[in-house]
This record gives C-alpha cells, structure tokens and sequence, in this order.
C-alpha cells in the first residue's frame, strides 16, 4: 500500500502500524514522517534537555523496531506515546542524581514560541513545579494534542483519571501563574 502524508486517519495509521509489524519499510518511513517531530517535541518537554530528548527520541524509534511485532492494530499513537514515554522516564531514573523520587522529579517542559523571553522562562519555571503525573497528562493533551482515551492509553490509566489529571495539572498551573498574569496585566 503506499501511504499518503496528505490524508492521515486512524484508520491509515493503524494499517501502516500493522504493515510495519508484517516488516514493511515503506510503513515504518511513513510512521516515522508523521510522528517523529511529535515524538522529539515530547521528549524534549518531559526531560527538558536536547541532548537527551534526541537520545530517548532514537531509543523510542529503536524500540518500537525492535518491539514491532506487538503492535495489536488498535491505535498506533497510543502504543508509540506509551514506548516515548516510558523511555523518558526509565531517563529520568537512570539519571536523576538526588534521592527525590519519581512523582518528585521535575521535568522540563519549552513554552510556544510566540512568548517573550522571560516570560517563557517563568512559565518554565512555573511548569517545572507541576508533579510528573500532572505534567504529563498536561503535555499530551494541550501541547500534543492527544485525547483523553489516547492519554488513558498511554499512561496506563483510566478515562476518568486522566481527565483528571489534565484538570488538576491546569488548576495548578493556573494558580502558579496568578503572579506572572497580574504583573502582565499592570504592564500594559
């Protein structure tokens, strides 16, 4: 089947996702133009470092190669975030170099590029407080675009779980930001 860039669906991807499985190198390349800029954008939001975003971007990819085969045909997003995002955290783990632990890390996260400098930089900062169970769920829907039955997939929870996770994670990114939206506000 050759797969076009221009009309993605479900459907198509998980087809390319099932042909990939079966060995074709024409699924995987199109898979790979699709998601790989998401996937790096991922990477780069949840450890906050090029170097090693590129480093679990590559692993990702090594690994849904090496793991292809259990592609269940059921949504291929859902299982690559789900191969992302426990290379990123197995990162964290294997790199973290105080005792916190893993709800306790803090992870990075790069605000749009619309936003003024500082700005971003204190909205960083302010993202980097969210817990890594908020910030995830947060990432993968409001920056990643995901839904929330994909979120439930890949983080391994359920529906309403993840519902409420984005909620809380905007609540309190919401409340953090109080300050830094008031001293705009007098500004202009």
């Amino acid at each position: 089947m050759r797969f076009d860039k221009k009309n993605i669906t479900k459907e198509i991807l998980n087809e390319a996702g099932l042909e990939f499985a079966n060995g074709s190198q024409e699924a995987f390349n199109f898979l790979y133009k699709v998601f790989s800029k998401k996937v790096y954008r991922f990477c780069v939001r949840m450890l906050d470092n090029h170097d090693a975003a590129k480093d679990a971007f590559q692993e990702t990819f090594i690994r849904i190669y090496e793991f292809r085969k259990m592609f269940s045909g059921k949504n291929f997003e859902s299982w690559l975030f789900t191969i992302a995002r426990n290379t990123c955290i197995n990162y964290i783990r294997r790199h973290k170099t105080n005792t916190k632990s893993l709800d306790e890390v803090e992870i990075g996260f790069n605000p749009r590029r619309h936003l003024g400098i500082g700005i971003k930089e204190q909205i960083e900062e302010k993202l980097n407080q969210l817990p890594i169970a908020l910030k995830e769920a947060f990432v993968l829907r409001d920056m990643e675009d995901l839904t929330y039955e994909q979120i439930a997939e890949v983080l391994e929870i359920d529906i309403s779980l993840a519902k409420v996770r984005v909620h809380r994670a905007r609540l309190k990114l919401k409340e953090l930001l109080k300050p830094l939206l008031k001293e705009i506000n007098e500004a202009t």
